[in-house]
């Protein structure tokens, strides 16, 4: 299976609901043909680099998953074909990876970040300031 990332950019004033059910149909298009959805990615609302069909909007959303390859083109004529869709791109990232694998890198709960133990000999206590050392650019004029 290789892996692919396909971006899709939604006119941004479209209802959720809608953009559920393309999601929901490509969705069940990648699954449908043996393939594992790996996350859907939900950027939201950008301003678009230049306007496309009148709109300065679009609603980003990206689909990572992996598929032998043969449904690329049947999402793809989906995608063009539907007047919600302002622009869509797929990208192949890798190839022959292990779905399975991939999916439970990516859902793996993440690490607690571990606090580091000070090193030998280092010392933590700051040394007393004298009062040669104070700053001396503050002088009360009389």
């Amino acid at each position: 299976m290789n892996r692919y990332e396909t971006f899709i950019v939604f006119e941004s004033d479209i209802a959720e609901e809608e953009r559920k059910t393309v999601l929901d149909r490509v969705g069940s298009l990648i699954t449908g043909n043996k393939g594992t959805v790996l996350v859907f990615d939900d950027w939201g609302s950008r301003k678009l680099a230049y306007p496309i069909r009148k709109k300065n909007q679009g609603y980003y959303v990206r689909v990572d998953y992996c598929d032998a390859g043969n449904m690329i083109d049947p999402m793809e004529v989906i995608l063009s074909q539907d007047t919600r869709v302002l622009r869509f791109m797929t990208i192949r990232l890798e190839v022959d990876v292990d779905a399975e694998a991939l999916k439970a890198e990516i859902t793996k709960p993440e690490e607690e970040p571990v606090a580091l133990e000070p090193e030998v000999g280092a010392t933590t206590e700051s040394e007393p300031v004298t009062a040669d050392e104070t700053d001396t650019d503050t002088v009360e004029k009389e």
